[in-house]
């Protein structure tokens, strides 16, 4: 049996950090439906991390210089820069973090969310120089007090 263009043999993998992306999209596909997401904060988180780990999949791959992959299976260009994606994502955990109804005990795990979306703003920027440039220069200066370098910017 195939899903999605993705021999059975991918949907017996079990959890849900997947070491390709085609296994994450079959993975994602079998398991959407079982995600939280009964309340707006629930949706809200669950499209975030969703959206997130697209996107370290995206980097990953372009890294690589492999091809994407939609849900049908299907090879496609990249049309966007990674920066954009990941800026989208940063809005998307900005609106969360600013809901009234997200439980206390909770409050804690989306700012973690957030800032592993602002991350990979960071990341996403640099993968578009390197891939545009061909190197990623990052500006140091020294911290004579702690003995180290700091990065700039």
């Amino acid at each position: 049996m195939e899903a999605a263009g993705v021999a059975s043999d991918v949907v017996r993998v079990r959890g849900a950090s997947l070491p390709k992306a085609r296994q994450w999209l079959v993975w994602l596909a079998y398991h959407v439906a079982d995600l939280p997401a009964a309340h707006g904060w629930q949706a809200l988180t669950r499209d975030t991390l969703i959206g997130l780990h697209h996107a370290i999949v995206s980097t990953a791959r372009r890294l690589r210089g492999n091809p994407t992959w939609d849900l049908q299976g299907t090879m496609t260009a990249d049309t966007e820069r990674l920066e954009d994606q990941a800026q989208r994502l940063v809005r998307l955990a900005g609106q969360l973090v600013l809901r009234p109804d997200i439980p206390e005990r909770f409050r804690a795990l989306v700012e973690l969310l957030e800032g592993a979306c602002r991350q990979q703003v960071r990341l996403a920027r640099e993968v578009d120089l390197l891939q545009a440039d061909g190197a990623i220069q990052v500006d140091v200066s020294i911290d004579r007090a702690a003995r180290s370098l700091v990065e700039v910017g």
